[in-house]
C-alpha cells in the first residue's frame, strides 16, 4: 500500500482516503491535462507554420541558388569578354601603331615623289612642250598632205574650181591675151566674151556629166543625173578612206544604179534614178545630209552651205583650209544630229 502523505491534507494514505482529496486532486489534474492539451495545440500550430514558412524559405533559397548559379555563369562570360577586348584592344593598338608607322612612311614617300616630279617637271617640261609641237607639227603636215591627196582625187573626178570654166572661157581668155593690133578686128568677139562672163552658170560637172545648181532633174536627161549621182557617191566613199568618217546613210555605188540608205532605217534603201517618185527625193536629200556632214567635218561652215547645189557644197570642202583633217567619233556623232537638222531647216527655208 502507498504509505507517502497526501498532498493536501498531509495524511498518510494508507490510513483512509480522503474523497474531498481525491476530488481536488482529480479537478486539478483534469486543469493541469486541459492546460497541456491547450500547450500541445499551441505547439501544433506554431510547427505547421514554422513548417508552411520553411517551405517558401526553402523555395526561395533554391531560387536564390539559381540566380547565384546564372550570375555565376554570366560573370564567367564578362570575364571571358573582358579578356577578349583587352587582346582585341592590344591588337588594336599595335595595327594602329602600325597604321602610323606606314602613314609616316607613305607621307616621306609622297614628300619624295613631290621633290620627284618637281625635278622631272622642270627637266622634263621642255622636252615635253617641244614633243607637243612636233606632233601638232606632224599633225597639220599629214593634214595638209592628206590635204593634198583629196585635192588630188577631187581632180581627179574633174570637181576643182578650176574646171567650172567651160571651153567657151578658156577660149575668150586666150582672146583677151591677144595683142593690141587684134583687138580692133576681134571687138565684137571681145564683147560676146564680156557678155557671156555676165550671164551666171545653172550647171556644174563631175567627170563631165552636169548637174543643176537648183536641184531640179528635169531639165536633164535621168541617165546622165543617175550617172553623175553616181559618181557623187562614188567619190564620197572613196573620201572615207583617207578622212575615216561614218555618213548618215550607208552609200553603195553602183554606177548608174548607186543606193543610199539601208532596210534597216525607216525610208528604206533608194536607187539615185530620176523616176519621179518620192524615193528618188528622198535618196537626193539622204545624199545631201552626208555631203553636209562631210562639209562640217572639214570645216565648212553652215551658213557656206547651198541647199540644192550639190556639187558646190563638194567645192566648198575642197576649197577648205582644214581639208585633211580627222574628225573624232563624239564629234562625228554630234556632227550627224546638226546635219540632219541643218538639212531639214534649209528645206523649210
Amino acid at each position: 500500500m502507498d504509505k507517502r502523505e497526501c498532498a493536501l491534507c498531509h495524511r498518510r494514505r494508507d490510513v483512509f482516503a480522503c474523497a474531498r482529496c481525491a476530488s481536488a486532486m482529480l479537478q486539478q489534474r483534469r486543469t493541469m491535462l486541459s492546460a497541456l492539451q491547450a500547450d500541445v495545440a499551441v505547439l501544433r500550430k506554431k510547427t505547421e507554420f514554422a513548417l508552411s514558412t520553411k517551405r517558401a524559405l526553402a523555395n526561395a533559397e533554391l531560387r536564390l541558388d539559381t540566380c547565384r548559379s546564372r550570375i555565376e555563369q554570366v560573370s564567367t562570360r564578362v570575364m571571358a569578354t573582358r579578356e577578349e577586348l583587352c587582346s582585341e584592344r592590344i591588337a588594336v593598338v599595335e595595327r594602329t601603331a602600325r597604321l602610323e608607322t606606314r602613314a609616316l612612311r607613305v607621307e616621306e614617300a609622297r614628300q619624295q615623289l613631290r621633290e620627284e616630279r618637281q625635278r622631272a617637271t622642270s627637266l622634263y617640261s621642255p622636252v615635253l612642250e617641244c614633243l607637243d609641237y612636233q606632233v601638232q607639227w606632224a599633225d597639220e603636215n599629214a593634214a595638209k598632205v592628206r590635204g593634198d591627196r583629196l585635192r588630188e582625187l577631187f581632180a581627179l573626178f574633174a570637181l576643182t574650181p578650176e574646171d567650172e570654166k567651160s571651153g567657151d572661157e578658156e577660149h575668150d581668155e586666150v582672146l583677151r591675151k591677144l595683142p593690141d593690133e587684134h583687138t580692133g578686128v576681134l571687138g565684137d568677139r571681145q564683147r560676146q566674151c564680156d557678155t557671156r562672163a555676165n550671164v551666171p552658170a545653172f550647171f556644174r560637172t563631175i567627170v563631165g556629166l552636169p548637174l543643176p545648181k537648183s536641184g531640179k532633174y528635169a531639165s536633164v536627161p535621168p541617165e546622165v543625173v543617175a550617172a553623175a549621182l553616181g559618181k557623187v557617191i562614188h567619190l564620197l566613199r572613196c573620201l572615207v578612206k583617207y578622212l575615216k568618217i561614218t555618213y548618215p546613210h550607208p552609200m553603195e555605188f553602183t554606177g548608174s544604179f548607186s543606193t543610199i540608205g539601208n532596210t534597216r532605217e525607216g525610208s528604206g534603201c533608194h536607187t539615185l534614178y530620176p523616176d519621179g517618185s518620192a524615193g528618188f527625193e528622198r535618196g537626193v536629200s539622204m545624199l545631201h545630209e552626208n555631203v553636209a556632214f562631210l562639209c562640217l567635218c572639214q570645216g565648212v561652215s553652215k551658213s557656206a552651205l547651198h541647199p540644192t547645189d550639190l556639187l558646190g557644197n563638194l567645192l566648198q570642202v575642197y576649197k577648205s583650209p582644214r581639208l585633211g583633217t580627222l574628225c573624232d567619233q563624239v564629234a562625228s556623232g554630234v556632227g550627224k544630229r546638226h546635219v540632219i537638222l541643218h538639212v531639214d531647216s534649209m528645206k523649210l527655208s
